[in-house]
C-alpha cells in the first residue's frame, strides 16, 4: 500500500505537460486498436465494417481503407510526440490536425445513408473521432525542456 501511495504521489507531482504526453501515447495506442473493432453495420447488405475490412462494391467503391491511413497518421503522431525537439512538436500539430480532419471525413462517409435505420453506428466510429480530437488537444501542449522554450 505504501508503494502505491508513493507512486501516486510521484504521478501527481509531475508537470501537466508530462501527463499530457502520456495521454497522447495512450490515445495513439487506443486509436490504432480502434481500427480493428467494428465501426458501422449496414442493415441493407448485412455487413459490419471495421477500419481494415475491405469490401469492393459493384460501383467500384472500396470501404475499409480508412484504417490504414489512420494508422499511418497515428504512428507518425506517436513518433513526433516522443521526439524531444520543438520542430517535431510543431509538425505533430499539423499531423494531428490532418488526422482529426480525416477522422471526421471517415465518420461522415461511413455513417451517411439515404434511408433511416440503414446504418447502425457502433462504438468504433465514435472512438476514432474522440481519440483523434484528444491527440489534437495533446499536441497543443507539447512537453518541451526549458532550453527549447528559449530558442
Amino acid at each position: 500500500m505504501k508503494l502505491i501511495l508513493q507512486k501516486l504521489s510521484l504521478f501527481l507531482n509531475m508537470s501537466y505537460k508530462k501527463i499530457v504526453q502520456y495521454i497522447a501515447i495512450l490515445s495513439c495506442g487506443a486509436l490504432i486498436a480502434t481500427c480493428f473493432i467494428p465501426w458501422v453495420h449496414y442493415n441493407s447488405i448485412n455487413t459490419t465494417f471495421t477500419g481494415f475490412n475491405v469490401k469492393e462494391f459493384a460501383t467500384g467503391v472500396n470501404y475499409g481503407k480508412a484504417g490504414r491511413i489512420i494508422t499511418i497518421f497515428t504512428a507518425a503522431s506517436l513518433l513526433l510526440t516522443l521526439l524531444p525537439f520543438s520542430v517535431p512538436k510543431r509538425i505533430n500539430m499539423f499531423v494531428c490536425a490532418l488526422l482529426f480532419a480525416y477522422s471526421i471525413r471517415t465518420y461522415v462517409l461511413f455513417t451517411g445513408s439515404l434511408f433511416d435505420g440503414e446504418v447502425e453506428k457502433l462504438a468504433g466510429i465514435y472512438l476514432i473521432v474522440i481519440l483523434s480530437l484528444v491527440l489534437v488537444i495533446c499536441s497543443i501542449f507539447p512537453n518541451l525542456k526549458e532550453n527549447e522554450k528559449e530558442a
